[in-house]
Order: structure tokens, then C-alpha cells, then sequence
């Protein structure tokens, strides 16, 4: 019979390489620290007075870290410049203008992006 501590080490290998594809590698852990950053699309966007656009937020993720869902908050910079809600569905003005939404890390405040929005 094979001792536990002797097991332990072995199927832990095992179950590193069963989860490895075949022919790839474990990535190495990196040595940099985290770069939190954001961005938006469509950076730029024309719509009617009143008229909707759906704007999307990608951001990167620490290490390891999970979260239930995106952490982000929307808003228009200008006053009177359209609504946005938290999913990022924006409402363009009765007012023609050029206009912007930004979205903002909520883990990370100081990371943002910016879209135009041009009304006609």
C-alpha cells in the first residue's frame, strides 16, 4: 500500500495535466502587477433625437477574481444630454448636440471610458 503523503504530491500532478489541453502548457503565473482598464463600444455613435443605443463595457479582471456581475456605472457627462441606465441602454435627448457617456470601473473609479454621441 502506497502512503498518503507519497499520494498526495502524484494526484495533484495528475489533475494539473488532466486539466492541461492536449499539447498546451500551464501559463505561467504573471510577475506584473494588475492593470486595471476599461473601454467602451461603439466609441462613436449618431443617432435621431430620442432615438436608443445599447453601449457595452469590457474590462479586465484581477487574478482569480470573479464577480456576480459586471462592475460598472454609466453616465452622461453633459446635463440634459440623454439618460443611460446601469445595463448601458442609452437615450438620446429631444435636443441635438454632441454628447457623452462614460463608463466607469466601480472597483477601480479612476478607469474610465468615454463614447461621442452626436444627436441630429
Amino acid at each position: 500500500m502506497i502512503p498518503l503523503n507519497r499520494l498526495l504530491p502524484v494526484t495533484g500532478a495528475l489533475l494539473l495535466l488532466a486539466c492541461t489541453p492536449p499539447g498546451g502548457t500551464v501559463p505561467a503565473k504573471s510577475t506584473e502587477p494588475f492593470q486595471p482598464s476599461a473601454s467602451i463600444r461603439p466609441l462613436a455613435v449618431s443617432l435621431a433625437r430620442g432615438a436608443t443605443q445599447v453601449f457595452q463595457a469590457e474590462i479586465n479582471y484581477p487574478e482569480g477574481t470573479r464577480y456576480l456581475r459586471q462592475p460598472v456605472a454609466w453616465r452622461v457627462l453633459e446635463a440634459g444630454g440623454g439618460t443611460i441606465t446601469p445595463a448601458g441602454l442609452y437615450t438620446a435627448p429631444a435636443a441635438s448636440g454632441t454628447f457623452h457617456v462614460q463608463v466607469a470601473r466601480e472597483d477601480f473609479p479612476e478607469v474610465t471610458a468615454t463614447a461621442t454621441v452626436t444627436v441630429k
